[in-house]
């Protein structure tokens, strides 16, 4: 993989990790003050503020893929025709509207529906990213798995990063009322684990019938496949992992080091993957004369 792809890899999974993570958060917060804003506000605060900075990361990332980065402004020029353009939109205006939300969200029970907003502007920016790849000349990324990938990685490396997050919110006092919206965001990140794995084999079938750089794309795959293989067992060890903190019956407060385990094992199976989603990408145009 050439060098120059790194900040780009990196700023997908970071800013994953910022937009999942938020919506889970989301997600845990609307259940939960159902019965108790209170409880709500606290298990999802800290979590919600750190989005920010991650996302901030994320940004700064994309920057170093640039040729220019001081002119990145330009970028957003074509909204009409350019996935790019859409992609820094809804990045920005997530980053914007998460700004926004975490001031009106220092009072319990308010911004919800800004807060939802946000979520959904988040997932729009996941859609607009995975489409500039959908949109390449490269068979292994013009493909519905892309789409399948990153939305995946949304949802595994939000679980993580929404059970990191609660570390030391959740007790004994308050488990029975926070564990069953926690639950939810466990299942959500075993999807997010288990709808890419469950769709590989379809996916490198269908890159043999994508010409010769589909061929040659399935070829790299396949020696891929040690990584491969350690990437789907951190993956499902991480997701099992986070199902077993959240649904085991607590008598104390939530595993920390289990949590501080899950968030690592999900990051670098997430890592490897997008690795082998890069390096295994061939252009149509090789080997033409």
């Amino acid at each position: 993989m050439f060098s120059e792809e790194w900040p780009l890899m990196m700023f997908t999974l970071v800013s994953q990790l910022a937009i999942g993570s938020f919506f889970l958060l989301m997600l845990t917060r609307t259940l939960l003050e159902r019965d108790n804003p209170q409880l709500a506000h606290e298990v999802t605060q800290r979590g919600i503020f750190w989005v920010g900075p991650v996302m901030v990361l994320a940004l700064i990332l994309s920057l170093f893929h640039l040729g220019t980065p001081l002119g990145a402004y330009r970028s957003i020029l074509n909204l009409g025709s350019s996935w790019l353009s859409r992609e820094i939109l809804t990045a920005g205006g997530f980053f914007i509207l998460w700004f926004l939300y975490c001031y009106f969200y220092r009072k319990v029970g308010t911004g919800k529906a800004l807060g939802w907003l946000t979520a959904v502007v988040g997932l729009a920016a996941i859609f607009s990213m995975a489409s500039i790849y959908d949109h390449s000349i490269r068979p292994a990324w013009a493909n519905v798995n892309t789409f399948i990938a990153f939305y995946g990685a949304t949802l595994a490396l939000g679980s993580a990063g929404a059970g990191l997050s609660v570390v030391g919110k959740i007790n004994q006092e308050n488990s029975s009322k926070c564990l069953p919206a926690l639950q939810k965001t466990a299942l959500l990140g075993l999807l997010g684990v288990l709808l890419p794995l469950l769709y590989f084999p379809v996916f490198v079938s269908g890159l043999g019938q994508a010409g010769a750089a589909g061929s040659s794309s399935a070829a790299l795959l396949t020696g891929y496949i040690p990584l491969l293989i350690l990437r789907w067992l951190l993956s499902c060890a991480g997701a099992a992992l986070l199902l077993l903190a959240f649904y085991r019956k607590a008598k104390s407060s939530l595993p920390a080091n289990w949590l501080y385990l899950v968030f690592v094992l999900l990051l670098l199976g997430e890592f490897l993957g997008r690795y082998a989603f890069y390096g295994s990408a061939v252009s149509i145009t090789v080997g033409l004369s």
